[in-house]
């Protein structure tokens, strides 16, 4: 077949979509499996930092600290960063920017806007609410009174949730090779064991408080994906500002 005119395929045709109501949202989120198994881990968590777990926090918190003096400078310059927000943040958004520009969608930066600020609240509101002494203050209760804010850890959430949306999103949008995928998770599970040992090393978390972060980070890395499952794909497409422009005639293809 031949044509006769110029091929001009036209501007993009972006279908109605609905979406679900916040009941929906709600018995999706609810009737998560992982989902219900990481929120009740992170309950038994918190109630075993409460008390049972003290022997365990106090033993690692008073264990000798080798090389003190030599290191502890570049251990809170450097690998005690890794997983802080001034490091995480960036990489989680140039990854989500770039997967934005390449498919001409809102959604990774709406995913890791999404489930940054929820895991953030999340912990903010349990670190207000406990109000557990730090550990160099080698008191583990809780309730130590206002600006006592170590449990769960921010550090432990951010190494879980902000390089668990970046490795999703990458499997999300096809952007890796399996291989690649499998590397990129043994360095997140790198990172967060490499701050976990840190932190408890400089006496900036009691140990639970770690394991309660990465759990709340897990937590909340499924909810938004589970969120992700459930809202319909194409609506941003609208809204992306390179989208809808018409390309230059293309000429007749036979």
């Amino acid at each position: 077949m031949v044509r006769t005119t110029v091929y001009d395929p036209g501007p993009p045709v972006v279908r109605a979509v609905r979406w679900p109501s916040v009941s929906e949202i709600a018995w999706g989120v609810a009737s998560d499996r992982v989902a219900i198994m990481l929120a009740v881990a992170l309950i038994v968590m918190t109630m075993l930092a409460a008390g049972p777990l003290h022997p365990v926090d106090n033993f690692l918190n008073e264990l000798p600290r080798p090389y003190w003096d030599r290191i502890r400078d570049f251990l809170i310059l450097w690998p005690d960063t890794v997983a802080s927000r001034a490091v995480a943040l960036p990489v989680l958004g140039v990854t989500a920017l770039q997967l934005a520009y390449w498919h001409r969608s809102w959604r990774p930066m709406v995913l890791s806007a999404v489930g940054v600020v929820g895991m953030m609240s999340m912990v903010s509101v349990m670190k207000l609410a406990i109000n557990r002494g730090h550990a160099k203050h080698f008191n583990p209760d809780f309730f130590a009174g206002p600006g006592n804010v170590a449990f769960p850890s921010g550090h432990g959430a951010n190494a879980i949730l902000i390089y668990g949306l970046v490795l999703f999103l990458i499997i999300r949008f096809g952007a890796a090779r399996p291989h690649i995928i499998r590397r990129l998770a043994y360095c997140i599970v790198g990172i967060a064991l490499l701050q976990s040992t840190v932190s408890v090393y400089l006496h900036f978390h009691w140990f639970t408080d770690l394991v309660a972060g990465m759990i709340a980070g897990g937590f909340a890395l499924r909810v938004t994906i589970r969120l992700d499952r459930m809202f319909p794909h194409g609506r941003t497409t609208e809204w992306w500002p390179w989208y809808g422009r018409r390309q230059e005639s293309l000429p007749a293809k036979s």
